[in-house]
């Protein structure tokens, strides 16, 4: 399942026996995580988001303002902050406790078919960080050679199935929210603002940023699927609208956007406390 750059996380309340009870069967689990591409997409996670980073700190002319040490704070922490291990147990936790016993059946048959096979591949191939600038020269590509009107289609058609965009909107809107506040949170207390207004700036940014999300998604599925014929991606967005492929994807969509939230919390407080310390450092 595609989980691309905007990625997963929810924090377990329930007590280990609560837990336990509700966990179907952790084999199985375990192997739906493994088979649909999650455990290596998120393993890369880390290296993914500091290749964007250090791209963002090239053309961003807001980030070229800012101290070299700062920048490279902000880099260094990326790893901590979304460690793939804490993104592997809020995964855990919310496949165990929103799938049913037979929706994860029915996943992990669409997985093990030859097309979800082939889709998963492909999918874990893109989430490599060396794919980033690949994807960047296919882009450009694009420009010489646009492709169908007929494969724009099925790539749309896909995107809904998997609401992938639609999620990717809300979870870039909530990272950045979450990564002010986690900042803001380092500093004296008459000075943080309340995190509803944090998200009343930001949101007045969403018509820009869904329009920036969905051209960005749409080169990212052309990249992706290249190598997929129409045939095959209306199979993966069959799959998509079943019972149990629309249940999978609200769940790790929903789980995408509370680790990413978190992860964006984690690395604001981090980035805050360090710039905390450099600046004592300076005035010392």
């Amino acid at each position: 399942m595609r989980l691309r750059i905007c990625l997963c996380t929810v924090l377990l309340s329930l007590s280990p026996i609560i837990l336990y009870a509700q966990n179907h069967d952790n084999l199985q689990v375990r192997e739906l995580y493994t088979k649909s591409g999650m455990e290596k997409q998120f393993g890369e996670l880390p290296s993914a988001l500091q290749v964007m980073f250090d791209q963002s700190a090239l053309k961003d002319l807001q980030a070229q303002k800012l101290p070299r040490n700062v920048l490279s704070v902000m880099r260094a922490s990326i790893p901590e902050a979304f460690a793939p291990e804490k993104l592997k147990e809020v995964m855990f936790a919310e496949l165990a406790g929103k799938l049913t016993e037979q929706d994860i059946k029915e996943v992990l048959r669409w997985l093990d078919s030859p097309e979800g096979k082939k889709c998963t591949r492909l999918e874990e191939a893109a989430s490599a960080p060396e794919a980033q600038a690949e994807q960047q020269q296919y882009a450009a590509l694009l420009r010489d050679s646009p492709p169908t009107a007929e494969r724009l289609k099925v790539l749309r058609e896909l995107d809904s199935a998997l609401k992938v965009t639609e999620s990717a909107v809300e979870i870039s809107i909530n990272m950045q929210v979450a990564l002010v506040l986690g900042m803001i949170a380092t500093l004296p207390i008459e000075q943080q603002k309340q995190s509803d207004t944090v998200a009343r700036e930001l949101e007045k940014r969403r018509p820009e940023l869904e329009a920036k999300v969905r051209s960005t998604m749409l080169i990212s599925d052309l990249y992706v699927y290249k190598n997929l014929t129409d045939a095959e991606i209306e199979q993966y967005t069959e799959f998509g609208k079943s019972p149990a492929g629309s249940a999978f994807s609200s769940v790790v969509n929903a789980a995408i956007k509370k680790a990413i939230n978190e992860g964006a919390l984690r690395w604001g407080k981090l980035i805050g406390e360090a710039v905390k310390e450099l600046k004592g450092k300076s005035e010392a």
